[in-house]
């Protein structure tokens, strides 16, 4: 028996037909974290289409202060974030479980800066060892983005490490988000603060104060070598969406090299886009900063993770977790 012209087609083109693959899903999340620079591979990965070639979508959404990190996870106004280990222990030890995923930077990056007429009139060393210059914080009002944040728990482990008593050498005023921190340093209503680059080094370029101590350089063995900001979210969502996360982690990782092997463009887009308000000589000076403490790897260690235990037991924040590899923190997709 023949077959018809319109059989015959179907059966011709049956094998293309089959042959054709289902589409790759497209998966979606939304990262929230303070903008300052070490997110730069976040941004880098957003705007070079990092995310998109692995069929990730993601948009970022800022926020004032590290401490609302997980809080935005656990509300669902976002999937990813960023912060370092007591942003998430004390909501932990209540039952909500976090997952790190990568780790961003493996030293402590931000710089503490002083005002000018304080330096002025302290008759301070800058060339001296640090512990030694962080004695400049007894007496100041020091800015904070919130408390408890890293802005909090490390200005008071600075000055633990130069002898001081945070309690009472020093005020300690919340303050706000980056814009804030600004403000308040230039009008004078504060006299120190420490924040990741940009913020500092472009304060000291417009001549408002002076760096005096550089934790971007590891001046402090203490607060290098460790886990300082991981990018996480929920275990609940990674359970769910595996391969958004491994896609994350590779587009995360991927601009991170891209960004060290084409340092100037990456400052181009930065400064193009997400800092327009930094002056581009500053953003250079804390691009080179910033640049070392970014982890080639993404990897974490038990012991990076106890030495930022021991900085904020040294500051009577207790950190009380199961620090092995697949509590709150996994290197599962990092690893090829």
């Amino acid at each position: 028996m023949m077959l018809k012209p319109l059989r015959l087609l179907v059966f011709a083109l049956a094998p293309v037909l089959f042959a054709i693959p289902a589409a790759a899903q497209t998966y979606k999340l939304t990262h929230a974290g303070l903008r300052t620079l070490y997110l730069a591979p976040l941004f880098v990965a957003m705007d070079r289409g990092m995310f998109k070639a692995r069929n990730l979508e993601v948009k970022y959404e800022e926020i004032d202060s590290g401490a609302l990190s997980a809080a935005a996870v656990l509300s669902g106004a976002a999937q990813m974030t960023s912060d370092d280990l007591m942003g998430i222990a004390p909501l932990a030890k209540q039952g909500k479980e976090f997952l790190m995923v990568y780790n961003l930077l493996d030293r402590m990056t931000m710089d503490m800066i002083v005002r000018k007429e304080v330096i002025e009139r302290s008759g301070i060393d800058l060339k001296a060892d640090p512990k030694t210059r962080a004695k400049i914080l007894k007496g100041l009002t020091i800015g904070i983005t919130r408390p408890a944040a890293p802005t909090d728990v490390y200005s008071r482990f600075l000055m633990t490490e130069a002898g001081l008593n945070p309690q009472r050498d020093a005020t300690l005023v919340q303050i706000g988000g980056v814009a804030a921190l600004s403000a308040a340093f230039r009008s004078g209503k504060i006299d120190a603060f420490m924040l990741s680059p940009p913020l500092p080094q472009a304060l000291e370029r417009d001549g408002y104060g002076t760096i005096v101590l550089h934790n971007t350089a590891g001046e402090l063995p203490s607060l290098t070598d460790i886990t300082y900001m991981a990018l996480f979210t929920s275990k609940d969502f990674a359970n769910k969406n595996p391969e958004a996360v491994k896609a994350y982690v590779q587009g995360i990782s991927e601009a991170v090299h891209w960004i060290k092997a084409n340092r100037e463009e990456a400052i181009k887009m930065m400064r193009a886009k997400w800092f327009k308000d930094t002056p581009a000589d500053a953003l250079n000076i804390s691009f080179d900063r910033l640049l070392p403490a970014m982890s080639d790897s993404g990897v974490f260690s038990e012991e990076g993770l106890r030495k930022v235990q021991r900085v904020y037991l040294n500051v009577g924040e207790k950190i009380d977790l199961d620090f092995r590899e697949g509590g709150f923190w996994t290197n599962k997709y990092v690893r090829p």
